[in-house]
């Protein structure tokens, strides 16, 4: 009621078990073979239960009343007017979003505007009377009280008060409760369940869907949905199966009613509030028939003893020695009453041996196994056939009645399989119920990403273990043996999604490493899937193939910080990163190239660094060079015109030379070898000539010195001439090394020498020399002419060392 679900209101086996009920009488059974054998779809109410009556974010609220559907001809549409004992009185607000097969829940609110829960039965379908003459009398704070109870329009109506906060069910979302909490919960419904029974009604459908909550400080629980409640004349009696098999007693399966199916219920939900979940979660309806029919529900995986040990009472298959509310209290008060012993209905023979136990049945040898895996592994297995323990192993196997013994042994167990793969086998074919495992670890679809987080981290203690199992579920195709396991059908579909991933990744990978605008280092962050070491591209495929919303996004992510983690653009991790849009694969390729590209850009930041360096030592030298340069400008400047005061004595001497040739008398005519001429310059005038001359060569050397500064003291005029002259006086000692073989031959011989032929060519030459002056009749003129070109050229070549000194300074990147 309230937010009520109860009454097949998850729309599962209790709606559909009702309705078998009314064609097929006692048939349940046949007809859940039928069910099974048609094979229409997969049966989920194993896992279902879903009756999500909460109202939160998650669970839509009650549809508004203009978004109802009016009451048609056809059978099962939702009401939206009340029968006309109830229209008067109550308005409907909206219909509650869970609806059962025989009852349709609406929200009404009365004139004072207190909301309420109809519950409007549909036509063929009517309430236990009975039920309905025993709860008014209920005295019970854990059991939804019914405000009104009747019948109108040819409908059975209930009015119960609404309850917003929800169910159980919203409390058991976030996993277990708290001991005290589970404790409190569990005396709660204790209460209720006692009231129930001391009324004679026993109610059939517990389960946290039909627990509701009344309040919220301090939670206050209330049984609801008594649509399957039946009254008991006697202890026992016999119905149809109609219940939730999540929470159903075994004997519920053949029908048998009694309170003792209520205590198995509460078991199971108090179990679920320790563990956090249900133990046939993800198991189908076969699979849950099966196990109530032929073996108990373990309490091993609740951590409380307090709790273990009231689990352990409620889930005695065994009806008549299952706790019921006497024991119960005994238990909250302190007590610790006796849980029967399950009678272990051995597999085969005594047992096989293993780990100082004697086992006998082989969903408990199982869970060891499982539980000591690499033990188990290497005590059947690793000695081969050759070992005692597989000996003992093939003999308990020879002694158990079983189809698919002669497979399991020939097929697998005596093959060249690994130890590991070996036992898997032997895993499934003991308690294929189990939940996956390998190596064990569990392998369910949820369980996969978190090898790749594994792989990926080389210091956490089960680094190589992850590798190794992504390893072998990928060479060996282990995901579908795995499928084979309670909840495992998932991972057949994982495994193909895993295969076809690295196809289409290997063929990105080497389209990427073949382009030419990517780096030679990209080869080996992009391997194939399967070629790395350690196998983190594989591993993460096989997340992105198990759950492929939360991988994409974690690898969208990861691409994200990758590009912000560059610290410079590289062209082609850019040109990359671009072209990935929102393919989970050209994302993954971004993370894993985006290390080179951080490379990259730091080897281009040390270069940079280092240039900058240089530049800068470069600039300190430079302007030390400098620093140095100017302050020796005034010294060159004097070395310039010492360097000079030669060129004035050369032109003074050359002009007395001149005016001795060809000089002017006191007559004004010139007089060479006893020739008489009238034209000339005077020594006067020679004189200015020489001095200007030297003037302007003085003038260019102190300029080109007050620039270079100090620049100029190795590069200055005489620099030129000095190494003319070494290179003469090296050409000059090999002559004087043959003049001197020469000399001393002449000695030996008697013969003339080089200095008699020295003397005789060096004298024609005076004499043609002066014959020359003689007979040029502008002897002075030319010398004027000589001392201006001189100087000219002096200055233009003065011109050029300065352009040649300033181009090598730019040259060096110094302006």
């Amino acid at each position: 009621m309230g937010e009520f679900d109860g009454t097949g209101s998850d729309g599962g086996t209790s709606s559909r078990d009702t309705r078998r009920d009314a064609r097929q009488d006692d048939n349940a059974r046949q007809d859940d073979n039928a069910r099974q054998d048609d094979n229409a779809r997969p049966d989920d109410d194993a896992r279902r239960d879903s009756g999500a009556t909460r109202r939160d974010a998650r669970v839509p609220g009650p549809r508004a009343a203009d978004e109802t559907r009016r009451e048609g001809t056809a059978p099962g549409d939702p009401l939206l007017r009340l029968p006309g004992a109830l229209g008067e009185r109550y308005q409907v607000v909206g219909e509650l979003p869970v609806q059962g097969a025989e009852s349709d829940l609406l929200l009404v609110r009365d004139d004072d505007g207190d909301e309420y829960v109809a519950k409007i039965f549909r036509r063929g379908y009517s309430a236990d009377r009975e039920v309905w003459a025993k709860l008014p009398a209920l005295d019970s704070p854990h059991v939804l009280r019914i405000l009104e109870t009747g019948h109108a329009d040819g409908r059975d109506y209930e009015i119960a008060a609404y309850a917003p906060d929800g169910n159980l069910r919203g409390l058991l979302e976030d996993g277990p409760l708290p001991v005290a909490t589970a404790r409190e919960f569990a005396a709660q419904l204790a209460d209720g369940l006692a009231a129930l029974h001391g009324a004679g009604i026993v109610h059939r459908d517990l389960k946290p869907e039909n627990v509701l909550v009344l309040g919220t400080d301090p939670v206050r629980l209330v049984i609801a949905d008594f649509g399957l409640s039946r009254v008991l004349d006697q202890s026992v009696v016999f119905a149809s199966s109609s219940r939730t098999l999540a929470y159903a007693a075994p004997e519920s399966l053949s029908g048998q009613v009694s309170p003792a199916r209520d205590w198995w219920s509460l078991g199971m939900i108090v179990r679920e509030m320790a563990t956090g979940r249900s133990p046939f979660q993800g198991m189908s309806e076969t699979v849950v028939v099966d196990h109530l029919a032929t073996r108990p529900v373990s309490a091993d995986d609740v951590a409380d003893p307090g709790l273990r040990l009231l689990c352990r009472g409620l889930l005695a298959r065994d009806p008549r020695q299952r706790w019921t509310g006497a024991q119960v209290r005994e238990w909250l008060d302190g007590g610790s009453p006796p849980v029967a012993e399950e009678s272990a209905r051995p597999d085969a023979g005594g047992g096989l041996a293993f780990k100082g136990r004697r086992f006998t049945r082989r969903d408990e040898l199982a869970r060891e196994l499982v539980d000591d895996w690499e033990h188990a592994a290497e005590h059947f297995f690793g000695r081969g056939e050759s070992g005692q323990a597989w000996r003992s192993l093939r003999d308990w196997l020879a002694e158990i009645q079983d189809d698919g013994r002669d497979d399991l042994v020939d097929g697998h167990l005596t093959t060249r399989l690994p130890p590991d793969v070996k036992l898997l086998h032997l895993v499934h074919w003991l308690d294929p119920d189990l939940p996956p495992h390998y190596l064990g670890r569990r392998m369910t679809a949820d369980d996969l990403p978190n090898l790749a987080v594994l792989a990926g981290d080389r210091r956490h203690p089960d680094h190589r273990l992850a590798c190794r199992i992504g390893l072998d579920l990928w060479e060996r195709g282990l995901l579908r043996v795995l499928a084979g396991f309670g909840g495992g059908r998932e991972l057949a579909r994982v495994d193909d999604q895993w295969r076809a991933h690295a196809a289409e990744w290997n063929d990105l990978a080497r389209w990427l490493r073949t382009q030419q605008a990517t780096p030679p280092g990209l080869d080996a962050r992009l391997p194939d899937a399967g070629a790395d070491d350690p196998p983190v591209v594989l591993l993460t495929l096989l997340a992105l193939a198990a759950r492929p919303e939360q991988s994409g996004r974690l690898i969208a992510d990861g691409a994200a910080r990758a590009r912000a983690s560059l610290p410079e653009p590289a062209p082609w991790f850019g040109w990359m990163a671009d072209g990935a849009g929102d393919d989970p694969l050209r994302l993954l390729a971004v993370s894993l190239a985006a290390p080179e590209a951080v490379l990259e850009a730091e080897v281009q930041k040390r270069d940079r660094l280092t240039a900058a360096r240089q530049d800068e030592a470069l600039r300190a030298q430079w302007a030390d060079h400098e620093r140095k340069r100017l302050a020796g400008v005034n010294a060159a400047m004097t070395r310039a015109v010492l360097w000079t005061l030669p060129l004035l004595g050369f032109w003074l001497l050359g002009s007395w030379i001149v005016d001795a040739l060809f000089g002017v008398d006191d007559t004004g005519s010139s007089s060479v070898g006893g020739f008489q001429r009238s034209s000339g310059a005077s020594a006067g005038l020679l004189v200015v000539a020489s001095v200007l001359a030297w003037g302007v060569q003085c003038g260019s050397e102190v300029m080109l010195a007050r620039t270079q500064g100090t620049d100029y003291l190795p590069g200055g005029p005489w620099s030129l001439f000095s190494t003319v002259l070494s290179a003469a006086g090296r050409a000059l000692s090999k002559v004087s090394g043959a003049t001197r073989s020469v000399s001393g031959a002449a000695r030996r011989t008697g013969r003339g020498g080089c200095g008699m032929l020295l003397l005789v060519g060096f004298l024609p030459a005076v004499v043609v020399l002066f014959l020359l002056g003689a007979v040029m009749p502008l002897g002075t003129l030319l010398w004027l002419l000589v001392m201006a070109v001189g100087a000219f050229a002096h200055a233009v070549t003065a011109g050029m060392r300065l352009h040649r000194w300033r181009e090598s300074r730019s040259g060096g990147g110094k302006t």
